[in-house]
């Protein structure tokens, strides 16, 4: 095949400006309707590109997790609620899901909550759950985990820290390793201050 001419190759992209020309029009007349739905309707139209609540979740095989009331529930909540974004569940069925998917202790104790109060909804049913599975009561969270202190191994430390690290609220990056550091005892303290963590 023989290569095109000058006068060929200034006739193509006269037709693919063309083209686009009429695509760039195509385009802005689906805008502007776009928007005018938006501002008709009051409610605001997804914008090309954006998630659709009818599409399906993008990993279909994902493991709801499971929970014995043996362990602090504070994982199992933090694990429901990313399956619930993945998954893109309903706030009606997250309850339903949540307590479809407890063990031993927790189910019969979810049994007694229906039976008390009727399906509690989802803030609800977490405050519950941490209320009868989660660590003791605190009335001073923060001060329990500066209180903390390495008394075997820094594993063990680390542990205990991080336990009582999410009932805490909200620490800067700084705060926590300055926690931790303090927590860890002379000299090794000392000798991790030295290093500027």
């Amino acid at each position: 095949m023989a290569e095109p001419t000058m006068a060929e190759l200034a006739a193509m992209i006269k037709q693919l400006s063309t083209n686009l020309d009429s695509l760039q029009s195509k385009v802005d007349v689906l805008q502007q309707e776009r928007s005018t739905e938006t501002s008709e309707s009051g409610t605001r139209v997804p914008a090309m590109g954006e998630h659709h609540n009818d599409r399906p979740p993008r990993f279909q095989k994902m493991d709801f997790p499971k929970f014995d009331g043996k362990s602090d529930p504070l994982a199992f909540i933090n694990r429901c609620e990313s399956f619930f974004h993945q998954q893109r569940i309903a706030k009606e069925e997250k309850v339903w899901m949540a307590s479809y998917n407890l063990e031993g202790a927790a189910q019969l104790w979810y049994m007694q909550v229906q039976r008390d109060e009727g399906t509690p909804p989802w803030r609800r049913f977490t405050e519950l759950l941490n209320l009868r599975f989660g660590p003791p009561l605190r009335s001073n969270p923060l001060g329990e985990l500066m209180a903390c202190k390495r008394t075997t191994s820094v594993v063990d430390f680390q542990e205990r820290f991080e336990a009582l690290l999410p009932q805490a609220g909200y620490l800067s990056e700084v705060q926590k390793v300055q926690i931790f550091t303090a927590g860890l005892q002379p000299p090794l303290s000392l000798d991790v201050e030295i290093h500027n963590p």
